[in-house]
Formats: structure tokens, C-alpha cells, sequence
């Protein structure tokens, strides 16, 4: 893995590599939500007792108003008390799912960030890299063709050596 810098977000470092899905199953935006959380209760990173209390705190975000992005793409996130530090957790959708986003696109790569409380600074900057890689690269294209979990997770971190 690639030295940090200081300031740099080394999205890497916060991927749930074991929980990383290239193909989801579910349809619909909550669906789709618990089948990422459903991924992380696998891995060890979240505990099950406390999956149905995250995807309720995902889903009240989304009321305040949807994380699609565009471009194919949506970051749900939210604060979680059952997490000891920020959780990254990519999945992809080969049919595509409705997610109330903004320009009205099916959604494709999902980018799921959970994080404890208080921990703003950290969540800005990587929701921020998240950002600007689908903006200014073609890290986003990429995701929405990657046909393996190891796929997602190798560009993850080609584009992490790139900063």
C-alpha cells in the first residue's frame, strides 16, 4: 500500500475489501441498502444485531434528500454509533436501480460510507475524494463495468497510487 501524504485520502485504507460486491441483487434503494450492510455483518465489520438500526439510519438520510450523485452513481452515508472507525464499502449494480436521484438515472456504483460520530474532518475528506473522482476521472466508469469484487478493489487502489 502507498505511503499517505499529509491531507491525502487514501480510500484504501477505509474500503471493506471482503464486503466489496460487484454484483448486487437487490432492486430497490432500501433493498439495495440492506444488501450492502448485509455485506458488512458478513465481514466482520458491523455487528448483526445493530444491521437493521443502520439500514433505518441510511434510509433517514435519504429523506433528507437522495446521495445520487449522478452519473450513475450514489454515496449513501451517516453517522453510526456501532462503528469504531470510517467504513468504506463499495457494490455494483448491473441492472441499474431507481434511487431517486437527481437527474433521474438508475444508479449503478454505490459508494457506501458509515462512520462513528464527530468524526466530520475524516468523513468530509473522504467523501470529498469520493467526489472528485467521479467528477474529474474515469474512476466511475470503471466501477460500472468492473465485473469482480477484486476489480473494484484493484482500481480502488490504482487511483489511490495516483493522488
Amino acid at each position: 500500500m502507498k505511503e499517505q501524504r499529509e491531507g491525502e485520502v487514501i480510500l484504501s485504507s477505509y474500503l471493506a475489501k471482503r464486503a466489496v460486491t460487484a454484483k448486487l441483487q437487490a432492486t430497490g434503494s432500501q433493498e439495495i441498502l440492506e444488501e450492502m450492510v448485509s455485506a458488512l455483518v458478513k465481514a466482520g465489520r458491523v455487528d448483526k444485531n445493530r444491521a437493521k438500526k443502520l439500514v433505518r439510519s441510511l434510509m433517514e438520510r435519504e429523506k433528507q434528500g437522495s446521495t445520487g450523485i449522478g452519473g450513475g452513481c450514489a454515496i449513501p452515508h451517516c453517522p453510526f454509533e456501532g462503528v469504531d472507525g470510517l467504513i468504506l464499502l463499495i457494490a455494483r449494480s448491473e441492472q441499474g436501480v431507481d434511487y431517486d436521484c437527481v437527474t433521474g438515472e438508475k444508479v449503478h456504483v454505490f459508494v457506501l460510507v458509515v462512520y462513528p460520530p464527530g468524526m466530520d474532518q475524516k468523513r468530509r475528506a473522504v467523501l470529498g475524494r469520493v467526489l472528485e473522482l467521479c467528477r474529474t476521472t474515469n474512476w466511475l466508469k470503471f466501477l460500472k463495468v468492473a465485473q469482480t469484487a477484486r476489480g473494484i478493489i484493484d482500481l480502488v487502489s490504482e487511483y489511490d497510487n495516483e493522488a
